[in-house]
């Protein structure tokens, strides 16, 4: 069968008596797809592990194979060539067989493993026939290439006696109340289990909530902090410039900011950026950014607004900001050009025309036209001139 690998299975015999090769080397090829501590810990389930474990080979959606059995099944049938090669449909009678092969089937098409309960009968090595209750799981194992090819079953045997025997009316109604009350117990501790992983998990998606604002944010003005601005103002860019879309940064500081910390102090200081925060935030959009590029200078980020809608969002914030809180700031604008290759190129202008800002006296707004407003301005100053 193509896409699968074939799973060595040594089945030679000597004197008729049980061989064990076949499932060594099974379980070792399984094993051997897994790292060394995995391996080892698989080979010694298979060879040591108390319950019974067998290995099927998948051939089709109902066409199961079996190709190993452990020692212990191998203690309970008696020969291993009873088993091995053989195809469950002809194994196991009807109906117990039907439902092992559908609940091999189930984990076929699910790929994941599957538990179920099921009564059956056999014959013992004493020819004795029995009737037992069987709780078995099966997981399905997957090639390299992640084609699932074989299942593991592991078989636990609930209760076992002998046929015919008969009980008490008042011994199987113990029996059956023994065995709800054990499923209830069953029942009661997945449901704890369940509550508890989901707990957990809440928890730590919560802890990573926290730790992503962390390393995201300024944690004395809650606004972005520097790296993870720079990395959302670059993919706005890279949108703008691929769509040919208006987008305008903005630099401010705050004015006399040091002498703020000087002669008020450092809380001072740090209300000050807080105002400065709060009131930007509250102004833009939720798809504007706003971020602490450092010490008391932030930029905003203004996807698709023009170079007009940016100083009216900045003569807003200055007017703001000196009604409420008596701080007064120096704002650069610009907008993307053409010929602009990066974001930083955006930050380079706002951050001179902030400089000029303050060289001009401070608490002022200074724009950077865009390159055709000033062709028509300098077309403007020519016919004047002439």
């Amino acid at each position: 069968m193509q896409g699968r690998r074939a799973i060595p299975v040594n089945r030679s015999m000597e004197g008729g008596g049980t061989s064990m090769e076949s499932s060594n080397s099974l379980a070792l090829d399984f094993s051997g797809r897994l790292d060394s501590h995995a391996g080892a810990l698989i080979r010694s389930f298979w060879d040591f592990f108390p319950e019974q474990m067998f290995i099927v080979r998948v051939d089709g959606r109902e066409n199961f194979v079996i190709e190993a059995i452990n020692p212990s099944q191998q203690a309970r049938v008696g020969n291993e060539l009873t088993c091995v090669g053989k195809h469950l449909a002809h194994l196991l009678p009807s109906p117990f067989g039907d439902g092992v092969i559908a609940n091999c089937a189930r984990c076929v098409e699910e790929g994941a493993p599957v538990r179920y309960e099921a009564m059956g009968k056999y014959v013992d090595k004493q020819g004795v026939r029995r009737q037992c209750c069987w709780q078995t799981l099966l997981v399905p194992i997957a090639n390299h290439q992640g084609v699932l090819t074989h299942l593991l079953g592991i078989v636990h045997d609930t209760h076992i006696e002998s046929i015919p025997q008969t009980r008490p009316l008042e011994q199987v109604q113990e029996q059956v109340q023994e065995q709800e009350q054990q499923q209830v117990q069953e029942l009661e501790l997945e449901l704890e289990l369940e509550r508890r992983v989901m707990e957990r998990t809440n928890e730590l998606m919560a802890a990573n909530l926290q730790l992503t604002y962390l390393a995201t944010h300024d944690a004395l003005t809650e606004t972005y902090n520097r790296r993870h601005l720079l990395e959302l103002a670059d993919n706005e860019f890279r949108r703008a410039s691929r769509y040919e879309l208006s987008l305008c940064l903005m630099m401010l500081d705050i004015d006399n900011f040091k002498t703020i910390n000087d002669e008020q102090g450092h809380l001072a200081g740090d209300q000050a950026l807080r105002t400065v925060a709060q009131a930007t935030m509250a102004m833009v959009r939720d798809c504007d950014l706003v971020g602490r590029y450092g010490g008391d200078e932030f930029i905003i980020v203004l996807p698709e607004t023009d170079i007009d809608g940016a100083r009216a969002i900045a003569q807003r914030l200055s007017r703001t900001l000196q009604e409420a809180g008596l701080l007064c700031v120096s704002i650069g604008i610009t907008s993307r050009e053409h010929d602009d290759q990066t974001v930083v190129e955006l930050i380079n202008r706002a951050d001179f025309l902030l400089l000029d800002a303050k060289r001009n006296g401070r608490n002022r707004i200074e724009c950077h036209p865009p390159a055709s407003r000033r062709n028509e301005i300098t077309q403007e100053v020519w016919r004047y001139v002439k």
